[in-house]
């Protein structure tokens, strides 16, 4: 995965960022923080069909609160209303109907807040948005120092597929193999056959040597060198958590175990992959979005510092994680390069990078999946996961503001296309 990188000498490349980070901290920022709404939340529920802009945490929603309440025909605000402690807002944004909500940060908050999104509103559509660390593909995490990252901070990706790389097995062995994989899927192991790899379930993390070995080391999990990853087992509509036998009785789907073969016409749903709604990502994909390149603007809304460079890019396609870590360690962004690569099939190719990793997304697209409700996801990079000097901390409050304007121009673009 190569990117257009037209460099000038006005511009800032990423990996000198660190020696400005001191002098850029004490200038003017914009905000992106909404004006807040007062008083109570006493808007109801609905029958209206919308789109639900789903974010973590308010930076990253803020500017679609502010445009719906510009209240010019084509937004609109329309209150809000409090569920378990979370605030829901009604309106239109660009002419669509939007529910807009902050799931707070983390797996269990994303799952749990997508699904009550979904029951209590008629929802057509989910976009999920947000920062996120980029991570950039295999190029960006090799032993060249002076590989520019694939990611730059303040793009925009739309990943075509999510997953959970840190859904996975420890064992004490790599004889007793975990079963809970598709057929099929190679994760850098000697391919057998497939009749075998769907009997023994083979699907190791980390180089084996040979067929059903586990790579002893190299392997970024402590003091786990057998590590299989686990697909997530789903339940849905298309693959419900029952199915009829000849006696026409619901018989329950099993979750398989380690040592057992996988059966998919009795065994439950088993996903890696969420793959994200392809009307949509056909939509993003002719989208054309001015972003911004400058991680820091005055109060004028003039560039107070040198813009970036490579400048920031709207990537459509690759790969998207999501797990309950905060990534900011080099080894792990490598790992998750170099290991999450591949598709559903289990191919790797130019078009299955891993641009980012995030604490929410996968969560979501899991709960839109088993819903049966479209979904799509708009991530914008704020730090490197740890592939830079500083710790994407730092990184964070620095480019905060220009990662949650890019995002929201995306989602804005994505909103009038729909």
């Amino acid at each position: 995965m190569k990117f257009s990188q037209n460099t000038t000498i006005s511009r800032l490349r990423w990996w000198q960022l660190p020696v400005l980070l001191s002098f850029v901290s004490q200038l003017p920022v914009s905000t992106t923080q909404a004006a807040p709404i007062q008083g109570e939340c006493k808007a109801n529920t609905d029958a209206v069909p919308r789109i639900a802009l789903v974010s973590a945490f308010s930076g990253e929603a803020d500017r679609f609160i502010d445009e719906m309440r510009l209240n010019d025909g084509q937004n609109k605000f329309d209150g809000c209303l409090n569920i378990n402690g979370h605030r829901f807002s009604k309106g239109k944004l660009r002419g669509k109907n939007v529910v807009v909500v902050l799931t707070n940060i983390s797996i269990v908050n994303a799952t749990m807040v997508t699904q009550l999104t979904l029951d209590k509103f008629n929802v057509s559509k989910v976009i999920f948005s947000g920062i996120a660390g980029g991570v950039g593909g295999v190029g960006a995490n090799d032993d060249d120092p002076n590989t520019p990252n694939e990611t730059p901070i303040g793009s925009v990706t739309i990943p075509k597929r999510w997953g959970f790389p840190q859904e996975t097995y420890f064992n004490n062995t790599a004889e007793i193999v975990p079963c809970a994989f598709s057929p099929g899927l190679q994760l850098n192991h000697v391919l057998q056959d497939p009749l075998e790899e769907a009997k023994t379930c083979n699907f190791l993390l980390g180089q084996a040597s040979e067929p059903g070995q586990a790579n002893p080391a190299g392997i970024f999990q402590p003091d786990a060198k057998n590590a299989f990853l686990r697909n997530t087992n789903v339940s849905s509509d298309r693959a419900p958590q029952f199915y009829f036998n000849q006696n026409n009785e619901q018989i329950i789907r099993q979750v398989p175990f380690p040592g057992a073969s996988v059966n998919p016409e009795t065994d439950q749903d088993l996903k890696f992959w969420f793959t994200v709604d392809e009307t949509m990502f056909k939509t993003a994909s002719q989208l054309e979005v001015k972003l911004l390149d400058c991680p820091q603007l005055d109060q004028a809304g003039n560039c107070a510092t040198t813009p970036i460079d490579p400048p920031p890019q709207l990537i459509v396609g690759q790969n998207g994680v999501a797990g309950p870590t905060f990534v900011d360690n080099a080894q792990y962004r490598r790992f998750l390069a170099t290991t999450l690569n591949f598709d559903e099939q289990g191919n790797r190719n130019a078009e299955t990078d891993v641009l980012v990793v995030d604490m929410e997304t996968t969560a979501s697209a899991m709960v839109a999946y088993s819903n049966n409700v479209p979904f799509i996801a708009v991530r914008s990079v704020s730090d490197l996961a740890g592939g830079g000097e500083e710790a994407a901390a730092t990184q964070i409050g620095t480019f905060f503001a220009i990662a949650a304007e890019n995002q929201a121009r995306v989602v804005f673009a994505l909103l009038e296309k729909l």
